[in-house]
């Protein structure tokens, strides 16, 4: 590995092809890629600005590009903009198998990752699967922890919302055979997901900048096992890993934390962050953005970072 994180010759012909043509193409994300081995597997990153460091962590199925509009004004403001993609996402490794994609795996990941690249006093800020698994990881570097952000995302079990109970999508992604033919045949999320849900509109360009790191045959493995690691009761895949971070939650007592919120997403509604603000008393907020539905990132993005930036500013 070379002082800037690159890894000449480890990647496949295939990805540094992928990857060349899209650091060309991609609309609004000018950024070089870096990348990391963390626990056996590639993981790839973007690394923006001095000062200190704020892990942007996206979801299902998205990847560093969703965090674009936040990058530069984090870096303006004097902080270090880190967005990694999380194993079998964006341009990180995609293994095949649901064994190395397991909700453990991708905390044990970040682990590494923070320990590789030696980040201290950083904030986490994450929204849908970045919030559990940043906070899993944050929980064991706790010391090294500054601030917490949370977008639409969930630390706890015991809550079911409606999406998540009803059979469409929900349930019918869940099912062995069914599941498998939307996601994979029809690629329900990984071809539709960021682009099927914009409120603010979205050009072809931009939909293809998030969709394509699926295109190879089978490496949206992901988008299938993270659903189905959401776990909705006791004996779920998933669910003693989201009890463990639910019970530590607590730790977080003395760490400054910030709710932004989209009351218009249909996966994690506002229920959720009244949960989060019950488990999490001195947050601030939530503060909701209207306008925006799941993917608030890309909906309101100037106005989530502006919102970041104030908040990190205001920390002592």
């Amino acid at each position: 590995m070379d002082a800037k994180g690159k890894l000449p010759g480890s990647w496949s012909q295939e990805t540094e092809a992928r990857a060349t043509i899209a650091s060309m193409s991609l609309p609004g994300f000018p950024f070089e890629r870096r990348v990391v081995v963390v626990n056996g597997r590639r993981m790839s990153y973007i690394d923006e600005g001095r000062g200190r460091p704020v892990l942007l962590l996206s979801g299902n199925p998205t990847w560093g590009y969703l965090y674009r509009d936040f990058i530069g004004p984090l870096r303006e403001a004097g902080y270090r903009a880190i967005a990694p993609d999380w194993i079998g996402a964006g341009y990180s490794d995609h293994p095949r198998n649901d064994a190395a994609l397991t909700f453990a795996h991708h905390i044990a990941d970040l682990v590494s990752f923070l320990d590789q690249l030696d980040v201290r006093e950083f904030t986490i800020v994450g929204q849908d699967w970045g919030g559990p698994q940043g906070v899993g990881a944050a929980l064991e570097r706790i010391e090294r922890l500054r601030a917490v952000v949370l977008m639409n995302t969930w630390l706890f079990t015991g809550y079911v919302g409606k999406f998540h109970s009803s059979p469409k999508p929900w349930t019918t992604w869940h099912a062995p055979v069914i599941g498998q033919f939307f996601m994979k045949r029809h690629k329900a999320l990984s071809q539709h997901g960021p682009s099927a849900t914009t409120v603010r509109g979205m050009s072809q360009e931009e939909a293809r900048a998030y969709h394509h790191v699926f295109d190879e045959p089978d490496s949206d493995h992901v988008v299938l096992t993270w659903p189905r690691t959401i776990p909705m009761r006791e004996g779920d895949r998933g669910w003693s890993d989201m009890k463990m971070i639910e019970n530590r939650l607590g730790e977080l007592a003395s760490t400054p934390v910030l709710l932004l919120w989209a009351p218009g997403d249909e996966v994690f509604p506002v229920e959720y962050a009244h949960r989060m603000k019950e488990l999490l008393p001195h947050a601030e907020g939530p503060v909701l953005f209207d306008r925006a539905r799941h993917f608030l990132q890309d909906d309101r993005g100037p106005d989530l970072a502006a919102a970041i930036v104030q908040f990190l500013n205001g920390l002592h």
